[in-house]
């Protein structure tokens, strides 16, 4: 084998392996996708779902705050002294340091509340935490909303460097922050009403630790999840390597059932080759592997049929497959052998089954084509023979003459022609009817066909007519004959009274072909002189033998 078909070899294979479809690879691949994606997808909707939990949770809280502040400095009285102080002297007033002092102890108690501030109706800062921010003025739009007697709220996220308490080290670290802005209503009882509202406060509640344990949370479902879809993925690939394998070997099957199945269809195309070059419906698929009947069953009767053949099937000539005797064709008993284990054994898959099925069409086709070529013989020999006289008819003396003088020009021999016609047939039917006529008809034919050589042959013309062909008869001897055939049918002494002699006659016109005369003319001929030498029989006292001028 050449390097060049080695290589083509092996890019046909890798071209079938590129083809073939991975199941296990392709569910891989997607899986992995798809479980990332999901993954990320739950932790993201977990972690959006807790934050918005931790907020409403932290604006509750902050919002009990700023109302236990807001009750404390309203009964003060110390708010709405800062708001009316000027901007200037706010932070060196005795209500800002007073208010300063409850604001520290409640961030003590507190100790996720990072700063406070407080705005005035104008969001001036009129307190804060950090007081070098104080008198700054504030325009964010949860204020306005906070002014406006609503709560709001925004998250940061990591964006605000907070000193720790720790003083020793001075260290910075970025929380998250919540900033809440709560309105600050003037004291009326149980009035919170947007004309109440003289300022606002704004509470920055630290929520890392919180926010962080949400987080982990929301990691730790994710985790979890996706060791649950590790688990569940190991046992979908445990799955789908089964099914894999199956699949695999399901196309192995296919590749195998596929290549047979070309085998087939090269062998049944072969044969109706055959069939088609040889015009013969006596070709058979064969197949080597298949067990016969008499392999299957030890058979030794040698009488059988298909013992020892190697294209007869058992069912192909019913009766044989069970020890029986064989009764025909095998479409007569099919039915029965499908229960016999040669029978199966045959028909065990497609490949056979297609083989065989061929094989039973063809044993029918050819029988049928001989049961047709019998009935063929047999519609021939009718057609050929009168039904009434059963001798042979006009059609088949065509082709008997036809036959008769091509051999008498070829050999150079004579032949002669006898038309016989019983004389008053007419009159004879008449009298004694159609079914007695019959048996004239049948008696003179007989007479007729007994009174001539065996090489001589004698067929009805028609009607009451008989034409005799004398092969290789000169005309003396044919006068002779057509004599001796006119007094055979006289001794019959059938009644007739219509007639001069009261019995049943004939009369015969004979003529006679000689090729060493002329080679023109050619059997019709010889049939027209013999015809008009019976007219003239027929013209004068009839019961007689006229005899035509010899060609």
């Amino acid at each position: 084998m050449s390097i060049k078909n080695i290589l083509h070899m092996k890019s046909q294979h890798s071209e079938e392996q590129d083809n073939q479809f991975n199941l296990q690879k392709y569910f891989t691949l997607y899986s992995i996708g798809f479980f990332i994606m999901l993954t990320a997808l739950l932790g993201l909707v977990f972690i959006t779902h807790e934050k918005k939990i931790l907020v409403n949770s932290a604006v509750s809280a902050a919002k009990e705050f700023a109302l236990q502040l807001n009750y404390h400095i309203n009964k003060e009285g110390i708010v709405p002294n800062i708001m009316s102080i000027d901007s200037s002297h706010i932070g060196r007033s005795q209500d800002y340091e007073k208010l300063d002092k409850i604001i520290s102890e409640y961030l003590s108690e507190f100790p996720d509340i990072v700063k406070i501030k407080i705005f005035d109706r104008t969001g001036r800062i009129v307190y804060s935490t950090e007081s070098e921010i104080i008198s700054t003025v504030n325009t964010h739009k949860q204020l306005k909303i906070a002014l406006s007697g609503q709560i709001a709220s925004v998250l940061t996220k990591r964006m605000r460097p907070m000193t720790t308490d720790n003083t020793e080290t001075g260290k910075m670290y970025a929380v998250d922050i919540l900033e809440i802005y709560l309105p600050i209503y003037e004291s009326k009882k149980g009035i919170d009403l947007q004309e109440n509202v003289i300022g606002a406060f704004e509470v920055y509640k630290d929520v890392s630790k919180v926010f962080d344990e949400v987080k982990k949370g929301g990691y730790t479902i994710s985790l979890l999840f996706i060791l649950s879809m590790s688990i569940l993925f190991f046992v979908w690939q445990i799955i789908i390597r089964k099914a894999d394998s199956i699949i695999k070997l399901k196309n192995s099957e296919i590749k195998k059932y596929n290549r047979e199945l070309e085998e087939a269809q090269h062998k049944i195309t072969e044969s109706i080759d055959e069939v088609i070059k040889h015009e013969s419906f006596h070709v058979r698929y064969m197949n080597a592997n298949l067990k016969k009947c008499w392999e299957l069953k030890k058979c030794e009767k040698t009488d059988c049929p298909s013992f020892k053949a190697k294209d007869l099937r058992c069912w192909q000539v019913a009766g044989t497959f069970c020890g029986g005797e064989a009764q025909g064709v095998f479409a007569k008993k099919y039915g029965d052998c499908r229960h016999c284990e040669v029978f199966k054994q045959a028909f065990s898959n497609r490949i056979n089954t297609i083989g065989e099925s061929f094989n039973n069409m063809m044993a029918l086709l050819q029988s049928k084509h001989l049961e047709l070529q019998e009935a063929n013989q047999k519609l021939n020999i009718l057609i050929d023979i009168d039904p009434l006289t059963q001798i042979a008819n006009r059609r088949s003396f065509q082709k008997r003459i036809e036959n008769i003088h091509l051999l008498t020009l070829r050999y150079n021999h004579p032949y002669s022609i006898i038309i016989c016609d019983i004389d008053n047939f007419k009159l004879y039917n008449d009298s004694y009817g159609h079914q007695q006529g019959d048996y004239v008809l049948i008696s003179v034919a007989n007479t007729m066909k007994s009174s001539i050589r065996r090489t001589d042959e004698v067929f009805r013309w028609g009607g009451e007519e008989f034409i005799v062909i004398l092969p290789e008869q000169n005309h003396t001897d044919a006068l002779k004959i057509a004599e001796n055939l006119r007094a055979s049918v006289h001794n019959l002494g059938l009644i007739h009274q219509k007639s001069d002699l009261h019995i049943v006659t004939i009369s015969c016109g004979v003529a006679s072909f000689y090729p060493w005369k002329t080679k023109d003319i050619g059997w019709e001929f010889v049939v027209k002189q013999a015809d008009d030498a019976l007219y003239k029989a027929k013209l004068g006292r009839k019961n007689c033998v006229y005899s035509a001028v010899t060609v």
